[in-house]
């Protein structure tokens, strides 16, 4: 007697509803008794509504930590507030930091100290962090990106990638910013230690378990040969770099534009090239690691150069089990406008700003989220035309991530305003600005800059490990 016998339907469902979309679609082939129930009972369809499917808006992270916020695209559905503020549990002193948004992956946000889904509001403290190498800080900073997977799993992981500082020919007296914000005195590497192969092999990650509440140390094994020297990838400012979690693998943009693919499964990882090719030397300021970038889009992993007007974007394929990049547009020359100085925009786009910490940016101006709702319509929504006629990108164009689920590129315009550019048609959205209305015509040269963007996918199934 099978188990479907043994169960009332009621229960049955109960306990197939439990399941994790994948698993769940999966039980359907069990027999027909399960198939029956699945699809009587629309376990399926109620699943699918809560999982990550639409772009909610755009998390922003500013130069200046103080200043974050939420580019909340309109919706008939249920909005999503960027208040954060039922996190925050530290001293009146670290209230900037504690609001720092650090990755998102499949509506889970990663801030300094916890991982936040801002659709349900639920969260989790993260323990403190794993000390780094011996070597210490001086010389080494670790960047933090998520792994979440609602179809497969309730839990996450954060994994803790580690990286080399810059080399800089500085006096023994003189004093560099460090990660943290304090300052420490720059001292040469050992020879040795410098000429040492990076990534090493194995690399040990320290990476943090929802499953188990704590950071563990896990060992990944190359396939292949490194991407150079220590020494090699102290050439390359610090800046950050972007992750794409794709088909149970985790692609890290590192130092000197490769890419660490690293299978979950498998505990393996090797390197990819980007299709352009580093050039520290053609680099005026420390801000080409943001010009070329890595995003996941609806066809996967992503690489997007943009340079002045111009954008060139490939896709990671390795269909055929060669890993290569293949060209999608080679060149997108965006129109410009003719005044370079004014920086200010045609129209108001119709997405709406928060701030995400409510206590300080409402005395800002930061906008609530609307009360009257509609429906994003992405083919005709707020389009600039191309016709050279006042319409277009003021000033200077920047990265802010792919629309994971259309070939659509979000773009910074004079570190103002918020573009969408559909690689398909070519088309150009105004979305909104990236301040509040009122600060934009008075802000001269002291603009700040986007630090990290996150379009985010809103996840609404309260499968979350929380704090109790």
């Amino acid at each position: 007697m099978g188990l479907s016998e043994l169960l009332p339907e009621d229960v049955l469902a109960d306990v197939l509803r439990r399941l994790a979309p994948r698993w769940l679609a999966t039980s359907r082939c069990v027999c027909r008794s399960w198939r029956a129930t699945v699809d009587n009972r629309g376990l399926l369809s109620a699943v699918a509504d809560l999982l990550p499917r639409t772009v909610a808006g755009i998390f922003l992270q500013h130069s200046s930590t103080w200043m974050s916020s939420f580019l909340a695209r309109p919706s008939v559905g249920p909005m999503v507030s960027a208040d954060l503020d039922y996190t925050f549990s530290g001293d009146g002193d670290k209230i900037y930091d504690s609001f720092e948004v650090r990755d998102h992956c499949n509506g889970l946000l990663l801030l300094q100290n916890c991982v936040v889904n801002p659709a349900t509001q639920q969260w989790a403290h993260l323990p403190p962090r794993p000390p780094l190498p011996c070597v210490g800080p001086d010389y080494f900073y670790a960047d933090e990106y998520l792994v979440y997977d609602p179809t497969d799993s309730p839990y996450y992981e954060v994994f803790s990638i580690l990286r080399v500082r810059r080399k800089f020919e500085l006096s023994p007296r003189h004093q560099i910013p460090s990660l943290e914000g304090s300052s420490f005195t720059f001292k040469k590497l050992d020879p040795a230690l410098e000429e040492l192969e990076w990534p090493p092999s194995p690399c040990v990650l320290h990476v943090f378990s929802s499953r188990t509440g704590r950071w563990e140390r896990r060992s990944f094994v190359r396939e292949g040969v490194a991407a150079g020297t220590i020494a090699h990838m102290r050439i390359d400012p610090y800046e950050h770099r972007y992750a794409v979690y794709w088909r149970g693998a985790l692609y890290v943009q590192c130092q000197t534009d490769f890419i660490m693919r690293l299978s979950l499964s498998s505990e393996k990882y090797q390197l990819i090239q980007l299709p352009v090719t580093f050039e520290p030397d053609g680099c005026s300021d420390e801000a080409y690691a943001r010009r070329l970038s890595i995003g996941k889009s609806e066809k996967g992993v992503y690489s997007v150069l943009v340079d002045e007007n111009q954008i060139k974007v490939w896709i990671l394929d390795d269909s055929d089990g060669q890993i290569k990049w293949v060209s999608k547009q080679l060149v997108v020359d965006l129109p410009k406008l003719q005044d370079k100085i004014c920086c200010k925009s045609q129209s108001h786009g119709p997405w709406v700003l928060q701030g995400i910490n409510f206590r300080i940016d409402k005395a800002r101006g930061f906008g609530n989220p609307a009360t009257e709702q509609f429906e994003w319509d992405s083919d005709n929504d707020n389009l600039l035309p191309d016709n050279g006629n006042g319409t277009g990108y003021k000033h200077h164009i920047t990265f802010l991530g792919f629309h994971p689920y259309k070939e659509v590129i979000f773009l910074n315009d004079s570190s103002v305003r918020v573009l969408a550019y559909h690689l398909n048609s070519s088309k150009i959205q105004d979305i909104g600005y990236i301040y509040p209305e009122e600060d934009v015509y008075s802000l001269g040269n002291d603009r700040v800059w986007v630090e990290r963007s996150f379009p985010y996918t809103p996840c609404w199934m309260r499968d979350f490990p929380q704090n109790v």
